[in-house]
This record gives structure tokens, C-alpha cells and sequence, in this order.
């Protein structure tokens, strides 16, 4: 069986950074994870996170999600999972070697803002597969890059796979499992309004 992974845009809005838009992605995300769950046949609801923050097993499903202001994506698997989705856009130069050695760097051919994003995407899905945040970046370090959208990275205790997709300037990353992936991305007008409204109200997810 496929691991589905689903993608859904978010619309624009005249405050990206405001409360409200944050509130939005957030039900966006939650929308997509109930949608993969539905595509998987795991469990719709009981999708809950513990004390710090971090998702916790339903049923023997793994799930992650994540959301930027234009996108949100979320999976769900029989094992560790985690996703993450940024944002190809120049940031300061110095978050360079705050992210990556250079031996890891050499690895990824250049230090362009994709290979950037590249690996901070990547690092981020197994931090979040892990349970860990940013803050542990140093405990992840990619070994090897497979293709354009394969990686190997390595953790203290093991070694993760990770696949990419890259849609609209934006890079997906995801802890890749054992199954096969089968990414969706979903259209602003696929999403119904009712479900949407059952998001933000905390009644679906």
C-alpha cells in the first residue's frame, strides 16, 4: 500500500504574518491530513499531539504536517514519519553554516538558496520524525545525495531516507518510508467550505 502524502494550497491574503493567516494554514494542514487519512484508511479523527508538541502514534499510524503561508502538507504512515515544506526564496547568507557543514555542503554540489532549502527541508522531516526541533539541526547530518530528489541523512542512532517534491517555488520534504509515496496536490477549489469550517472550529481534526 501507497504512503499518501497531500498537498493543498492556501488562499492569499493581504496579512501573511497575522494571527488569522497562521489560523488559516494550520486548518489548511489539518485538512490535508484528514484527507490522507481518508486515502489510507486510517482512522478520521483522534489525530492529537503530547506535552511538547509532538504527534502522537493513532491506531498504529505515524503522521506529520507542516504549512507555510501558501501551502500546507501533511502524511501518514505505518512507521516514523515526518514532512516539512518551505519556500525557495533568499534568506541571510549566514543561516548557511548554522545549518550544514562544509563537508555536507561539498555533498550538495553548491550553496545555492534551492540546495539550501533542500537540505533544511530534509533536516527538518527527520527532526520532526524524531521528535526533535531546529534547535537540533547539529545531531542531523546529510551522507549522501542519491539524485535530485533523493537524500541520506544520519542521526545518531540511524540513517534516514528522504524524498522531495518541488511544486510552485516551494520544496516538500518527507521522511521516505519503506511503501512507495504518491504525493496529491489539491486546488483551493477542491477543498469544501464546510470542512474548512470544521477545521477552524476544531470540530475535524
Amino acid at each position: 500500500m501507497n504512503v499518501e502524502l497531500v498537498i493543498i494550497a492556501i488562499p492569499p491574503t493581504e496579512q501573511p504574518r497575522s494571527a488569522e493567516q497562521v489560523s488559516m494554514q494550520r486548518a489548511y494542514a489539518r485538512m490535508a491530513l484528514r484527507d490522507c487519512a481518508r486515502r489510507s484508511g486510517a482512522p478520521l479523527e483522534g489525530w492529537l499531539k503530547d506535552d511538547r508538541d509532538v504527534p502522537m502514534p493513532n491506531e498504529g499510524y505515524y503522521w506529520s504536517i507542516s504549512h507555510k503561508q501558501r501551502y500546507a502538507v501533511a502524511v501518514i504512515a505505518k512507521e516514523l514519519v515526518g514532512i516539512d515544506v518551505e519556500l525557495i526564496a533568499p534568506r541571510t547568507r549566514e543561516l548557511h553554516d548554522a545549518l550544514a557543514s562544509g563537508d555536507e555542503w561539498e555533498r550538495l554540489g553548491d550553496r545555492s538558496w534551492r540546495s539550501f532549502f533542500r537540505l533544511w527541508t530534509a533536516k527538518e522531516a527527520v527532526l520532526k520524525a524524531n521528535g526533535l526541533g531546529i534547535g537540533s539541526f547539529d545531531r542531523c547530518r546529510l551522507t549522501e545525495v542519491l539524485d535530485d530528489r533523493h537524500l541520506v541523512l544520519a542521526m545518531p542512532v540511524r540513517t534516514w531516507h528522504v524524498e522531495q517534491f518541488e511544486h510552485d517555488g516551494h520544496l516538500f520534504a518527507v521522511t521516505a518510508p519503506t511503501a512507495p509515496l504518491s504525493w496529491h496536490v489539491l486546488q483551493r477549489g477542491e477543498v469544501g467550505q464546510a470542512e474548512l469550517q470544521a477545521a477552524f472550529t476544531g470540530t475535524s481534526l
